[in-house]
């Protein structure tokens, strides 16, 4: 073969070689499957006072809220649950702080909100206790589920039936639903109306 000949093939397997690199670069990436996010509670936006519709509107978030900590409380050893219950525990206080400017709420309505104010502060503590290990599981779910189940829970229902009847919202829930929990408490064991006895649990196995 000759040099001439030799160096021509040489110059087009080059270039071929170029070529299919530029090919194959210019494929479209490898999608990547998407991310899931986590739930969060719906941003309301109520009028100052409340009309009946957003009473609805958020005793509808309260209740997803309420569920969200039962279900964690339910399963505690699991942290996806766990960083759920936390973000919808901190939304409860943003709906109380809405119905307690409800025209004309019933003075029911007030000192079950009053009764919360004092309360949801620690039951949101005790949950970022276990997400950074301040806290046992054992220790702070048992805190929480005495704290709710005697205190929280049946304040809430006191709540959401005051503010329905004030503004004549229509088809609310009367009471949230409770945490298995709850029917093994003993609830006159102990006192639990403030942030003080929040950590006071008393079960009963």
């Amino acid at each position: 073969m000759q040099l001439s000949t030799l160096i021509c093939a040489l110059f087009a397997s080059t270039i071929f070689a170029a070529t299919s690199t530029i090919r194959t670069s210019s494929r479209a990436p490898t999608a990547t499957p998407a991310t899931i996010r986590a739930a969060v509670p719906r941003v309301l936006k109520p009028a100052t006072p409340p009309t009946a519709t957003d009473v609805q509107n958020s005793i509808t978030n309260w209740v997803t809220s309420v569920n969200t900590v039962n279900d964690y409380l339910d399963n505690p050893s699991n942290k996806t649950k766990l960083n759920s219950a936390v973000v919808f525990a901190k939304d409860e206080p943003v709906q109380l702080a809405t119905l307690m400017k409800v025209t004309g709420l019933p003075v029911a309505g007030k000192n079950a909100g009053t009764v919360l104010m004092g309360n949801f502060g620690s039951i949101v503590s005790n949950l970022n206790s276990v997400q950074t290990g301040a806290m046992s599981t054992n220790d702070a779910t048992a805190a929480v589920n005495f704290n709710r189940c005697c205190t929280v829970l049946p304040a809430i229902g006191a709540l959401w039936t005051a503010a329905a009847v004030a503004t004549r919202a229509t088809t609310m829930p009367a009471m949230p639903n409770l945490e298995s929990q709850c029917g093994q408490m003993s609830c006159a064991s102990g006192v639990s109306s403030g942030p003080a006895n929040s950590t006071l649990a008393k079960v009963v196995r």
